[in-house]
């Protein structure tokens, strides 16, 4: 029987082809094609993917939270995840800061490639800059009022509103907890099931993953044309945020485990390479959040 090469496996050759392709559709001019007929590939990928954040986030959540029938079991582990999650950030900001601030791999660019990234990117840097702004003017407390949705519906409909899908699903898991087993089994029961059928969408989806890298990656050099300079520029980038990558991989993930795990670190991480390997080809959390939560389930 004929050995099948493991998804992530399938996601690394994805991504070293659609970067020799983008090298090689430079060269001979395939620029239009490329962008007509490949790049769209990569983003209805990513748009596949970015489907199924909110749902899958509402449903296993509540799905998880009912199965506990404790309130005390919950609050003990919410506690843990939020302590490990702001722990974890915070790690993660500083090696960022760090890293960057030391290398400083935007020197090696020239003037007309950074100018190139600044007109593309000019409009979302000023959208953040003015969402800070407004942030900070409102007050400290801000955030938290942010986290109460104010319509469920709204929220769901924007994955940039997803700590206001997570209050929500927090919220009515608790509920279904308090609440007497027989008043809720069949909606559990359906949550159980939506949770199933999801997961088993994210499976499809994911067959499509090595194709879709490729296509991020062939369209993605073609954008800046493939002068050495860029080729430069992004190896420098690409090796500070390596660099910051096996930071958490190699230190702070098997600390982690060791502390609150019986789990190997080479298991661990076989286990969840595909999530990995997606995030570093998509850039996208929310593209990335079904992969890694299959990966957790499973």
């Amino acid at each position: 029987m004929k050995k099948k090469i493991p998804l992530y496996i399938q996601i690394i050759i994805g991504l070293i082809l659609g970067l020799a392709y983008s090298i090689l559709a430079t060269v001979q001019g395939w620029i239009v094609f490329t962008e007509d007929w490949i790049s769209p590939f990569g983003q209805i990928f990513i748009n596949s993917l970015k489907l199924l954040a909110v749902p899958l986030v509402l449903v296993s959540l509540i799905v998880g939270i009912a199965s506990m029938n404790n309130i005390r079991t919950l609050g003990k582990m919410g506690g843990k995840s939020i302590f490990i999650y702001i722990t974890t950030t915070v790690v993660a900001i500083i090696i960022g800061l760090f890293l960057v601030n030391t290398i400083q791999p935007g020197k090696f660019m020239n003037d007309e490639t950074r100018g190139k990234l600044v007109e593309k990117y000019s409009n979302k840097s000023q959208e953040k800059l003015e969402v800070a702004s407004v942030t900070k003017k409102k007050g400290p407390l801000q955030p938290l009022v942010d986290l109460v949705p104010s319509n469920f519906i709204v929220s769901a409909s924007d994955n940039r509103n997803m700590l206001q899908v997570i209050f929500f699903a927090i919220l009515f898991g608790i509920a279904m907890v308090m609440l007497p087993s027989e008043k809720t089994v069949y909606v559990k029961g359906f949550f159980d099931g939506v949770n199933d059928i999801i997961l088993q969408i994210v499976d499809l989806i994911m067959l499509a993953a090595p194709y879709g890298v490729f296509a991020l990656l062939g369209g993605l050099v073609v954008d800046f044309g493939a002068s050495s300079t860029l080729f430069i520029a992004l190896g420098k980038y690409s090796l500070t945020v390596i660099a910051g990558l096996l930071m958490m991989v190699l230190v702070v993930y098997p600390l982690i485990l060791k502390m609150f795990t019986k789990v190997k670190y080479l298991d661990f991480f076989k286990a969840i390479s595909p999530a990995q390997m997606l995030a570093f080809s998509t850039s996208s959390s929310a593209a990335t959040l079904p992969v890694t939560m299959e990966r957790c389930e499973d």
